[in-house]
């Protein structure tokens, strides 16, 4: 920890970089050291607008309990993603009801994501610039991913879609290009999950710890990032591939047949686990900012988190296995 005062004038940026340290938030944070867990939320020091994301990540997180699982459930428990065809969607954005719904998702989901990832860049970019620039390109993404999102939900024809006369019926290869955009994902995230196990599996033996003295909190604040920026990159994705609904009628049934791509299945059951990890481990993270009962028993609460994780997981686990292997 820092010694000494910050001033309260100096660039928001830069405060960010020199308190990183003392920040708990949602989509980062998974744990508090024993010396601040009587100081309440912890929200006091940090800054206007700073303070204002803040929140926003655990407003936006406790919408996300009910709409993002809810989602889930019905796209990978009830269903499993290579049935969410064009005649699945239609039939679902028959019901206003349910459009509101996907739009609420959609701007809960995204920007919820895009505050976090701006947080991740805040600690890897230490240029000033380098960090101005990220920060431009997410808001950036932001809006174009937010105008897209809204369009295709709002706007959806299903008579005009379903005779597949959309400016891109035919052209396959688009649809080609989203679906090995899974492939290079999936690889980046078997991948990815491997040198995590190692990585854990080493530290524990050699005692180490790595991130910041916080005992099991430095594998929840890994866990918690690194399924954020997973669960960000596929909604993106998502958002590209379900655009095609309106445009191209085949083209987008011809990518959601990915879905049933033996290589894809294993990456779908990690979306799954990633979801509720994140889910569960932000009401966690919540409790501890929000509670002192949450602080003394965060621990305990990271290994329920991860035990619920585990067995919510399995059920869509055999659904997913039994429908497209």
């Amino acid at each position: 920890m820092r010694a000494g005062h910050q001033n309260t004038k100096q660039d928001p940026d830069s405060w960010l970089l020199d308190n990183r340290d003392r920040m708990e938030d949602a989509a980062t944070m998974a744990s508090v050291s024993t010396q601040r867990r009587s100081t309440a939320t912890g929200v006091g020091f940090i800054p206007g607008s700073e303070r204002a994301l803040w929140y926003f990540l655990r407003v936006s997180g406790v919408i996300l309990v009910f709409f993002a699982l809810g989602h889930l459930f019905i796209t990978h428990y009830l269903n499993v993603p290579s049935e969410t065809t064009f005649d699945f969607v239609s039939a679902r954005w028959a019901n206003p009801l349910w459009r509101t719904f996907d739009l609420v998702l959609l701007f809960s989901a995204l920007w919820h994501g895009l505050v976090g990832m701006r947080l991740v860049l805040t600690d890897m970019l230490r240029n000033p610039a380098a960090r101005q620039i990220g920060y431009a390109l997410l808001w950036i993404f932001g809006i174009i991913f937010t105008i897209l999102g809204t369009v295709i939900i709002v706007t959806f024809d299903e008579e005009m879609s379903r005779t597949n006369s959309g400016p891109l019926s035919g052209e396959i290869w688009i649809g080609d290009l989203l679906g090995y955009s899974l492939y290079a994902f999936a690889v980046a995230t078997y991948i990815a999950t491997i040198l995590l196990a190692v990585w854990i599996v080493r530290n524990l033996r050699a005692g180490i710890v790595p991130v910041y003295n916080g005992d099991v909190g430095q594998y929840a604040w890994v866990l918690h990032r690194a399924t954020g920026i997973g669960i960000l990159f596929f909604l993106l994705v998502h958002i590209l591939d379900i655009m095609l609904i309106g445009l191209g009628r085949d083209v987008y049934d011809h990518t959601v047949e990915f879905y049933a791509h033996w290589f894809i299945v294993p990456m779908e059951v990690m979306l799954v686990g990633a979801v509720i990890y994140h889910t569960l481990n932000g009401l966690r993270v919540i409790a501890i900012n929000f509670s002192y009962a949450g602080a003394v028993r965060e621990k305990k609460a990271f290994w329920w988190a991860m035990g619920a994780t585990i067995l919510l997981t399995i059920p869509s686990a055999i659904i997913i296995l039994l429908a497209e292997l």
